[in-house]
């Protein structure tokens, strides 16, 4: 029965013009006041997934307003008997690949996300009593609300703070300026001699904390950090330095490692077979570390690139 409702749905939508005066009806009065007199125009591609919520038909349509600017309008139809009290989260997801979509590979087009209006339209037996916007299933007093109603998210820019302001707490300081002047030049020494005062003795982020400094931070060497360990801590232990050196040695080892696998499967796939696609590139990156091995058999002796990969990792 669902699929003869979308079928005849999908059909009142298929005419632009039809499809026009039903977002005319429907929308708000003063919103269709200012659409401009052309039809709307259908965009391609659904972004409901069928396997999850099998009982949406969607349609996207962009239209121009009289102001010269342009509207989308997403139009879905929910056919089940009674209204679905996730339809708040289900629009908000809809919407979010929308606006992903239009984003694309171009972050550039954050800055200008087109106006999207959905419509959900309804025939089932109850009334329809699920609440119109995601804000308002959400359990928050009136004081959150005002915050939450926009959806404007909070901004935690910790560059202009001053470094005795990042954090009340010592150690969460010592953790956020490594990440305050990772894109910066400060002095290595001074940056190691307020992290590293304000670390604790065996605390599993002490040692996460100067692992991302030699990681990230190419004029901060083991060497160093001992040094500057030893001048700030005379009369601590040097363990959480020497564990986290132990492991950026360690995975600075294995990371070689799989370079020069890698690149052996690069010289053997360029030898057999020329020069290597981008989508090729992208398949060996994504190889696992356990299975380099295997590929790298395999290059020496598969018929084609594409045999080279796994089963997997063909598509």
């Amino acid at each position: 029965m669902g699929q003869q409702h979308d079928l005849l749905f999908r059909a009142l939508l298929d005419d632009p013009v039809r499809a026009g005066i039903l977002i005319r009806d429907y929308l708000p009065a003063d919103i269709a006041a200012r659409l401009g007199d052309e039809p709307p125009v259908p965009l391609d591609g659904s972004f409901v997934d069928r396997t999850l919520t099998p009982s949406w038909v969607d349609r996207l349509f962009s239209v121009r307003l009289r102001d010269g600017g342009t509207l989308l309008i997403y139009v879905l139809l929910e056919h089940k008997s009674h209204p679905d009290p996730r339809t708040p989260l289900q629009v908000l997801g809809y919407l979010v690949d929308i606006w992903e979509s239009f984003v694309g590979d171009d972050a550039s087009r954050m800055r200008r996300l087109p106006p999207v209006i959905p419509l959900v339209f309804y025939h089932g037996r109850s009334a329809w009593t699920v609440p119109t916007s995601v804000i308002d299933v959400i359990g928050a007093d009136e004081g959150l609300r005002d915050l939450l109603r926009d959806f404007r998210y909070v901004v935690c820019n910790i560059v202009p703070i001053p470094d005795d302001q990042l954090s009340s707490d010592p150690e969460v300081r010592a953790a956020l300026l490594p990440l305050k002047y990772v894109y910066r030049q400060p002095d290595p020494e001074r940056l190691l001699e307020a992290v590293l005062s304000g670390l604790r003795e065996g605390s599993p982020l002490a040692e996460k904390v100067l692992y991302y400094m030699l990681e990230m931070y190419p004029r901060i060497s083991v060497d160093m950090m001992r040094m500057v360990n030893g001048r700030v801590r005379p009369n601590r232990e040097q363990d959480m330095v020497s564990l986290a050196a132990q492991q950026w040695l360690n995975e600075g080892h294995a990371k070689g490692v799989i370079e020069g696998k890698a690149e052996s499967i690069r010289i053997a796939l360029e030898t057999r077979f020329g020069l290597i696609p981008p989508a090729v590139e992208e398949r060996l990156r994504r190889t696992p570390f356990d299975q380099l091995d295997v590929i790298l058999r395999r290059s020496l002796t598969a018929e084609s690139l594409d045999a080279v990969f796994p089963d997997d990792q063909r598509h």
